[in-house]
């Protein structure tokens, strides 16, 4: 399941996966959302933290999710992912060498630097 966090600018698409993500979570709460700030944003910063419960995605909604990175590459400016998840981790650095923008991976211990290097250039 995705889910929309607050606390983050009006620019930063702040998401939460946990327990299984399904192609749903992409086409009902993460693209309307993304959608959204696009109108008011010529692009957008993406947290993305995976709790530590989440059991993973099924293969459709992964690629929703490629799908959505595919036709949305040049409206990220910056992606942090934060996940404790080393098979997560991995999937984020792979993530990385793909997107035009710069994508980096954060513990969730270090969510404050995360916070701090998505707003950098503000």
């Amino acid at each position: 399941m995705i889910s929309v966090q607050t606390g983050f600018e009006h620019d930063t698409l702040a998401v939460k996966a946990s327990g299984l993500i399904v192609p749903e979570d992409f086409s009902d709460v993460l693209l309307p959302e993304l959608e959204l700030r696009l109108k008011d944003h010529a692009s957008v910063r993406l947290w993305y933290e995976i709790d530590p419960e989440c059991r993973g995605m099924r293969l459709s909604a992964l690629w929703q999710d490629f799908l959505i990175g595919l036709f949305h590459l040049s409206d990220f400016q910056r992606v942090a992912i934060i996940t404790d998840k080393s098979h997560f981790s991995r999937i984020g650095d792979f993530i990385a060498l793909l997107m035009p923008c710069p994508v980096r991976v954060f513990s969730s211990k270090d969510d404050a630097n995360a916070r701090a290097w998505l707003s950098d250039g503000r």
